[in-house]
């Protein structure tokens, strides 16, 4: 810890982060609508001392916080339960002990998950005077639905509890999220989602490196951040290099607290040293505090001084990196072409033109891994530089090659970040007009490609399975949402739960019935419940062990005893377990004769395993035989009926006869949009230009989801009393939201396969106008290319019309125009002379001016 500068992590002197736009992204003291925030950055970015701010301010504002760090080795129970015990007696004293004695048997049972109960008799005969005893002894596993596990998501319960009974914020950070398991990260992601759902005062916070926002759409399975340009899971908020200006406040602020002089020339030789790293100042600022001069302080020639010795100390550090199993040849390589080019940073559309077969998708890769590791970084999203100089230097000192000269002033230096365009609004105003949810307030009667209408209030199903696919944000669980509304006008009885990869689809649903079990009291005799409750025993137990034991003691009493016993374990013919199967035909059973359907409704059908999906089929196998009302009512991707298909036949590989009225969610059409953009301003008394409507309509592109981010970001815009979102506005809020989404574009495109990146590349070269579907083409590598863009559309990247495809949002396609250079070829652009500071946004991205090729050059980059 330093006098001076304050403990790693925790500064002497804090910024407030912002974004690109101004918006603050470090909490404040009034927290967040959104219930999950999400820090992430290259390292030394200052993600950790983000969670160090949030402490801090939830005791200055008396909130409680639980902190833990993932691993990938412990599971995050495991941390929760040691965090927790550590808080216990504060959170006594908060809430009392009653409150917390709840909160308490979940963490315990959250390590303790799954454990199995007995009960059992004994018996006893002879003993007192005869010298010879018998015991005999019987039990019996009596493990209930109850004791399935307990969740992250019970934890949560108990928390927003507590929390809502005194109505105090309660924080859950957890840091290093990168580093933990993929199915912690599935478990945080449900935990998220679950928050919001809640809608208690409890936040998650968490903080991890760059890939964090793509491990965490992987891990889900949703993989929607894209489709909608935010994450159904968290606020993203990411800490890019800090300007100049920032760094040199940090700097002279604790100094001038601690009487310590400085010259001017010597605060920039450190802050210019750092270049935005707000870790790397403060290694600097310590070694100049150590070596200033006694009279004059910090001057430029102890600066230069200080950044020399911790370069020349950090050649260990250089060395250990280069040498890692993780630095491949493709990373070296490119790490190499950087530095060799010095100060003046390489341009990467060459690097990666489409037109170098199986190349170009190993650079960028290269180029992912070596941003999220910090040694590289990304400059308006074509030119990459190496941010420390010491090691720039190192590699080409160790390669022994000569940096290029440099042409302009060091190439991408962070810059003061620009002024937002508008004031942010109200974010409640969005939600009075178009509602809290992720969906539009405007009920829009949506119809398949072929004009039948798709949901089930307008057209009854076709036999007892029924599946709505589409791709992300385009309101498949919205028609579950409608598919409930219907049943309770109706009277039906609805289970509905979401599929995960932290817990299986029968746990899932003896969840959702046991939550149900009053109202099948209710409404049904209480034998058929009993078997019912059953069923749920015996599917949660599995198996119905018991354990035998026989002794026999002789002595006299009082005295000691000398004893045999013989034990043996024994499994009741009629207790393997229970199914899914089973489950159907008792709900058959019970809807049956009162013909009052009893709905079964799963979300999130993507994230199932495979074999989630073969007892998903035998259930929908068993209902289809019954022909009673009982119905399965599932939501998923595009791939999802494929997908049923095959887990229709298990192991065998072939799919069996499997009855789906499947119903496919297609884009909506413009007049639809028109209708669930204009009505609900309309009602909220808001006018919108017909030059913003179309620009709202069109950069949704068919998707609910998308058009009322879009709507909610240009109403925030709207200036008090002004009531109208006019051209201008509308502009803005696309160009802003896009920037925003940056890092999910670069998540969604580092999980995408080489032939998925081939694929987006081309297809974003073509605009709105797209491409030819893959498979009505002669490329070599058609099927391949065509098994991409079917899980590309399934994510909800591409969009298909009829033969053609295209990119479904315009900022992402922007976005990998600009990575690969494809725009600036077709209007014969080059590299650049010197980068400069603009103010003019083209869709979310920085207006660069290159000088112009030649049209040979021109074409023959284009190819």
């Amino acid at each position: 810890m330093s006098q001076v500068f304050g403990a790693d992590g925790r500064p002497a002197y804090l910024i407030t982060r912002t974004d690109q736009l101004g918006t603050p992204l470090s909490l404040s003291g009034v927290l967040p609508e959104s219930r999950a925030i999400l820090f992430q950055g290259a390292p030394g970015m200052g993600k950790t001392t983000e969670l160090n701010r949030v402490e801090d301010l939830a005791e200055l504002h008396g909130w409680t916080t639980i902190r833990v760090t993932a691993s990938e080795n412990i599971p995050l129970e495991h941390h929760l339960t040691t965090a927790f015990r550590k808080k216990l007696e504060d959170l006594q004293d908060r809430f009392g002990k009653r409150r917390v004695r709840g909160l308490s048997r979940t963490v315990r049972d959250l390590t303790e998950s799954g454990r199995n109960t007995r009960w059992g008799w004994e018996a006893r005969l002879g003993g007192g005077p005869v010298p010879v005893e018998f015991v005999g002894k019987r039990e019996k596993d009596t493990t209930a639905h109850d004791k399935l596990g307990t969740t992250l998501n019970d934890f949560a319960d108990e928390l927003g509890r507590i929390a809502g009974h005194e109505n105090e914020p309660i924080l859950l950070l957890i840091d290093k999220i990168d580093a933990a398991s993929e199915h912690d990260q599935a478990g945080v992601n449900d935990l998220a989602i679950h928050l919001e759902e809640m809608d208690r005062p409890v936040w998650l916070v968490v903080a991890g490196g760059t890939k964090s926002t793509s491990s965490l759409m992987h891990a889900s399975r949703r993989m929607s951040g894209i489709a909608t340009t935010i994450t159904n899971q968290f606020s993203v908020r990411e800490l890019e290099p800090l300007s100049d200006a920032d760094l040199a406040v940090s700097l002279t602020e604790p100094l001038d607290a601690a009487d310590i002089p400085y010259e001017h020339d010597g605060i920039d030789v450190l802050v210019r040293a750092a270049n935005g790293n707000p870790s790397q100042l403060r290694k600097f600022a310590l070694a100049a505090v150590a070596m200033r001069d006694p009279e004059r302080g910090i001057t430029a020639a102890a600066a230069e001084a200080a950044t020399v010795k911790v370069w020349t100390d950090s050649e260990h550090s250089y060395q250990s990196r280069w040498n890692q199993p993780e630095t491949t040849h493709a990373q070296k390589d490119l790490l190499a072409r950087v530095a060799a080019q010095g100060t003046n940073g390489l341009y990467m559309p060459p690097q990666t033109r489409p037109d170098l077969p199986d190349e170009w998708q190993q650079v960028d890769r290269a180029r992912q891994e070596l941003v999220a590791r910090g040694m590289l970084r990304e400059h308006d999203g074509q030119l990459v530089t190496i941010p420390d100089k010491g090691l720039r230097d190192w590699v080409n000192t160790h390669l022994d090659q000569t940096p290029a000269p440099a042409r302009s002033p060091e190439a991408g230096r962070p810059a003061a970040n620009l002024a937002p365009v508008h004031l942010a609004g109200d974010r409640a105003a969005v939600n009075r007009v178009f509602g809290a949810s992720g969906q539009l307030v405007e009920q829009i009667d949506r119809k398949d490609k072929n004009g039948r209408p798709i949901s089930l209030e307008q057209a009854l199903p076709i036999g007892t399975t029924v599946l709505f696919t589409g791709p992300p944000g385009i309101g498949t669980s919205h028609e579950l949402t409608r598919t409930k509304a219907l049943a309770d006008r109706e009277g039906w009885i609805s289970i509905r739960f979401s599929a995960s990869r932290r817990e299986s689809v029968e746990s899932r649903i003896i969840r959702a019935v046991q939550n149900e079990l009053d109202t099948f009291k209710r409404r049904y005799p209480a034998d058929q419940v009993k078997e019912l409750k059953e069923i749920l025993n015996r599917m949660a137990v599995r198996t119905k062990n018991s354990m035998n034991t026989a002794q026999l003691r002789a002595g006299l009493a009082p005295g000691p005893k000398i004893g045999v016993h013989r034990a043996w374990e024994g499994v009741t013919k009629d207790s393997v377990g229970r199914t899914l199967s089973e489950l159907g035909e008792q709900l058959g059973k019970m809807a049956g004769p009162r013909r009052e359907p009893i709905l079964l409704m799963v979300d999130n059908l993507d994230a199932a395993s495979d074999t989630d999906l073969v007892a998903l089929t035998g259930l929908s196998a068993t209902l289809h035989e019954n022909r009673k009302p009982a119905f399965l009512i599932a939501a998923g991707g595009n791939q999802m009926e494929s997908r049923l298909l095959s887990a229709s036949g298990g192991r065998s590989g072939t799919e069996t006869e499997l009855k789906l009225d499947v119903r496919e969610l297609v884009p909506m059409n413009t007049d639809e949009m028109r209708k669930a953009l204009v009505r609900p301003l309309s009602k909220a008394g808001i006018r919108c230009e017909p030059g913003a409507v179309d620009k709202l309509v069109e950069g949704a592109q068919g998707h609910p989801s998308r058009l009322r981010t879009l709507a909610g970001a240009a109403l925030e815009l709207v200036q008090p009393g002004q009531n109208t979102i006019t051209t201008e506005i509308a502009v803005t809020a696309a160009s802003r939201l896009n920037t925003r989404s940056q890092s999910l574009y670069a998540a969604a495109w580092a999980n995408c396969s080489n032939h998925e990146m081939a694929l987006l590349a081309k297809t974003a070269a073509h605009g709105t106008h797209g491409v030819p579907i893959p498979s009505r083409t002669d490329s070599p590598d058609r099927w391949d290319l065509d098994n991409a863009s079917k899980t590309l559309i399934s994510r909800g990247l591409l969009t298909r019309t009829d033969f053609r495809i295209h990119v479904t949002d315009p900022g992402f396609q922007d976005w990998v125009q600009t990575r690969l250079g494809t725009s600036t070829a077709l209007s014969g652009i080059a590299a650049p002379v010197r980068p400069q500071a603009q103010l003019t946004t083209n869709r979310g991205r920085t207006v660069d001016h290159r000088p112009a090729l030649g049209a040979k050059q021109d074409v023959q980059q284009n190819r």
